[in-house]
């Protein structure tokens, strides 16, 4: 069985790995504004687009979308991200797309907890998606982290930095 498994891995890897992020400078500047240097931390939506076959560009950030948080937790409200990327979606002429979720964490630099892994595990498999991948970015008072996942791994990702 598990060679398999590390086969399924390796693939599931390669085809990651042939998808190419982008974000936009201003997106970056407005996660850095959420920095969690104190308080709860905040969470909220990606919306992006296709630029061509492979490459897939981060195009918006939501405004927070708090249903409950705590220092180290938040539930995203889905009636208000589900909104923001409806608007979007219609604001675009239909070219934005939900493409990923970002939250805080009250650290330099972040990395995902079991938590994160796992919501962002159920949104891939109960949201509508049109990219082939769910994108995490976690902000941190100093760093980002941005990972993408496929429906079966996670990859660690730095994303092409675009105006």
């Amino acid at each position: 069985f598990w060679p398999f498994k590390e086969r399924r891995i390796e693939n599931s890897i390669k085809v990651m790995l042939d998808y190419n992020l982008e974000i936009k400078n201003g997106v970056i500047e407005q996660l850095k504004e959420y920095a969690q240097f104190e308080g709860n931390e905040q969470c909220g939506v990606l919306t992006g687009s296709q630029i061509d076959a492979n490459t897939f560009r981060i195009n918006k950030v939501s405004p927070p979308c708090v249903a409950k948080n705590s220092r180290c937790g938040c539930e995203r409200d889905a009636k208000k991200a589900n909104e923001f990327i409806r608007q979007d979606h219609e604001q675009s002429e239909h070219t934005r797309i939900y493409i990923g979720e970002w939250h805080t964490h009250p650290e330099k630099t972040p990395s995902p907890s079991g938590t994160d892994y796992s919501s962002i595990v159920g949104n891939f498999a109960s949201s509508e998606i049109n990219a082939p991948f769910l994108v995490m970015v976690i902000v941190g008072t100093e760093s980002i982290h941005y990972s993408m996942y496929h429906g079966t791994v996670f990859i660690e990702v730095e994303p092409l930095v675009v105006e």
